[in-house]
Formats: C-alpha cells, sequence, structure tokens
C-alpha cells in the first residue's frame, strides 16, 4: 500500500471516532447524590448498539468505587482514561469529571436495562 493511501484510510477511521466522541459526551446524564449521601444507584438502559454515558465529578484523592449489574451480566463500562470494559472498579480520584460509557458487551438485538452504582469517600 502506498504511504499516501495509508494515511487517507486512517483518516477515515479516526473521523467517526472523534465525531462519536463528541456526540457521546453531548449526551451525558449527570449522576447526583441525595444531600449527605456518599453514593447513588442510576438505573439506565443499555443500547443494542453504542452506549449510555454517565458523568460524575470527584475531588482530588477520594476513593470511587462502581459496578453494574444488568440480566445475565450483559453490560459494562468504560471510564475515560482510568478502565476500559469492567463490570466494577475501584480508584483513587483527581479533581474533575468523569464521563462513564455503558455499553452491552456483546452485539444485540434489544437495549439491556442495567443498574450502576457509584460511591465517592
Amino acid at each position: 500500500m502506498r504511504p499516501s493511501s495509508f494515511h487517507g484510510a486512517l483518516m477515515l477511521v479516526l473521523v467517526p471516532a472523534a465525531a462519536w466522541t463528541a456526540t457521546a459526551s453531548a449526551a451525558c446524564r449527570s449522576i447526583s447524590f441525595e444531600r449527605g449521601a456518599s453514593s447513588a444507584l442510576v438505573r439506565g438502559v443499555a443500547p443494542a448498539e453504542g452506549i449510555d454515558c454517565l458523568r460524575f465529578g470527584a475531588g482530588q484523592g477520594q476513593d470511587v468505587q462502581m459496578s453494574v449489574r444488568s440480566v445475565r451480566d450483559q453490560v459494562a463500562f468504560s471510564v475515560d482514561g482510568v478502565a476500559d470494559d469492567r463490570d466494577n472498579l475501584r480508584f483513587r480520584s483527581t479533581k474533575k469529571t468523569y464521563e462513564v460509557r455503558v455499553f452491552q458487551t456483546m452485539r444485540a438485538a434489544a437495549p439491556v436495562p442495567y443498574e450502576f452504582s457509584l460511591s465517592i469517600r
């Protein structure tokens, strides 16, 4: 393959990925905690194709724990810059807003309901 053809093919791959990221960011739901609570439970639906996006903020050095549950363990999540394709995760945060992408682990014909648990201490 000629170098110019390779670069053209690479651009075809990168442009849709960038467009997907921008679309996902705009559609994120913010996770909010009840007054005085350090954890929250979010119910959602993982689409047959694509993602459900959640967003939360954390302070420096906080203990963040999260997990997702669904029928037959069909749903997982990724946290931008932290971890990919997990059903549970624990990490120390930096002060920032995190985006969580919830998705089905295998190609599916129908959406799947899920419960996402988040604890920040």
